[in-house]
């Protein structure tokens, strides 16, 4: 996400959203959402989009958080 990040320490998708069949797909700023969205709706998918919480994050990835959570969103997809 921005410089210093840990590569190993990613947000990680939320487990209730996964328990519910929701997979999650990737985390763009919210422009580029906006274009995935649409491309899964037309590929038949549910779309659900989230913001950020700074407790997506691990701890070492404190500072990254507030960024991140600032400038994207998480999406997850399911079908229908």
């Amino acid at each position: 996400m921005t410089e210093g990040c840990p590569e190993a320490a990613p947000p990680k998708p939320d487990s209730k959203l996964a328990a519910a069949g929701w997979e999650h797909r990737f985390i763009p700023d919210p422009a580029r959402a906006a274009e995935a969205e649409e491309l899964y709706r037309s590929l038949g998918l549910e779309v659900l989009v989230q913001p950020l919480k700074p407790s997506d994050f691990g701890p070492e990835c404190a500072a990254c958080a507030a960024a991140a959570c600032r400038e994207y969103v998480m999406i997850y997809t399911r079908r229908i």
